[in-house]
């Protein structure tokens, strides 16, 4: 029997059981401080989004406009590669060498390696609005989600309040830069990686809160097959690794954000008359302001915040094993450090993340499993 089967009886045997209720972080998912507990490499950035590894070793990070270079493994002294007039989002290693780096509003530039100082300007109807991830086959074709239609990557919580469905899934050819749409009308479409067999992407999708398979087929378009669903909070992008993936989340979802998503007429208002730092709406990191949405719920002991108190921000990194199913989780709860993980990549066997909420660039491992 289909999960789908299964909510729609569960919800007419148990009236008030939303079919899409917000679950219980428990089992391989269950809080902990692992993300807490993790060597920071870097806090030299404001706002790293995302990073990779070009294929000889070098790290390379997004942080808005500009692309940083690291030299050393030991991450530190960042060089500022390159500048654009649109937002550095996703990168990714190219198979030539170097990498690509996803430019808001312009296309793909090429970095480091034998194309380096290339721009694959992507206008038009495709025009890249807000490219969010990307990825690189072996032949040199581009793997591109565009998050939105509608909003540029910093409006991303104007695209969730909206509640936008305009994200598509792209295929560029990185020679001439061909365009073709492989999926779309997408709820935010933020990770994207192959599959482990290579046979297939791997999407993430931030408001619909799950994890999808979209088949590679040449001259057409595959049936997408979620893969995870109703996840507790917001992903963003994943990796492969080992025998699995590497999936990051850039915020927890809350059971108030749920529900004003469902008041249309509060949420308009809400959009009109508040400033966006003071919406109802997941954030990167929190600023402690008396006006937050949950300042009320922040429950304090001895000066400390309790870790269960409702999360304005959080930081999450969860280790899937090749059929998607969790298998272990770090957390940075509510009062932590490390929150707004936006950014994956893996590289010799050990996994980093960029905290965007708080400015870091941190070496991950697997806790252990439940």
């Amino acid at each position: 029997m289909s999960s789908v089967v299964v909510d729609i009886l569960k919800e007419l045997l148990f009236r008030n059981r939303d079919r899409r209720a917000n679950p219980v972080l428990d089992g391989p998912m269950r809080p902990n401080s692992g993300l807490d507990e993790c060597p920071v490499l870097s806090n030299a950035l404001r706002e790293p989004d995302d990073i990779a590894f070009a294929a000889d070793g070098r790290a390379y990070v997004t942080a808005g406009r500009t692309v940083f270079r690291f030299e050393n493994s030991d991450f530190s002294n960042p060089l500022a590669v390159a500048e654009f007039d649109g937002l550095a989002t996703g990168i990714a290693s190219h198979p030539k060498g170097g990498v690509v780096v996803c430019i808001a509003g312009q296309g793909i530039a090429f970095l480091g390696g034998p194309d380096e100082g290339r721009m694959l300007r992507i206008e038009g109807q495709h025009g890249l609005r807000c490219p969010t991830a990307i990825v690189a086959g072996a032949q040199g074709d581009l793997y591109v989600c565009d998050g939105s239609r509608d909003n540029t990557p910093d409006r991303w919580a104007f695209d969730l309040m909206e509640k936008r469905r305009s994200g598509r899934v792209l295929r560029i050819d990185g020679d001439t830069g061909q365009v073709e749409v492989i999926a779309e009308q997408l709820a935010y479409p933020n990770g994207i990686c192959f599959s482990l067999d290579g046979q297939a992407l791997v999407v993430t999708e931030a408001w619909t809160h799950g994890v999808s398979r979209l088949p590679l087929r040449a001259g057409g378009r595959g049936s997408a097959q979620a893969m995870m669903q109703n996840l507790p909070g917001y992903p963003a992008r994943i990796a492969t690794h080992g025998s699995g993936y590497c999936l990051t989340m850039f915020a927890l979802r809350t059971q108030l954000v749920d529900f004003v998503l469902t008041e249309d007429a509060y949420r308009r208002k809400m959009i009109e008359r508040i400033d966006p730092a003071f919406w109802i709406a997941p954030a990167l990191r929190s600023e402690g302001h008396y006006l937050e949405p949950v300042q009320g719920g922040g429950l304090k002991k001895h000066g400390s915040l309790k870790a269960w108190a409702p999360p304005r921000s959080y930081g999450l990194v969860v280790f899937l094993d090749d059929e998607f199913e969790p298998e272990a989780s770090l957390h940075s709860r509510v009062g932590g450090a490390r929150h707004g993980i936006t950014g994956v990549a893996t590289e010799g066997g050990s996994v980093f993340v960029t905290s965007k909420g708080n400015g870091k660039i941190i070496q991950v491992t697997a806790g252990p499993k439940q």
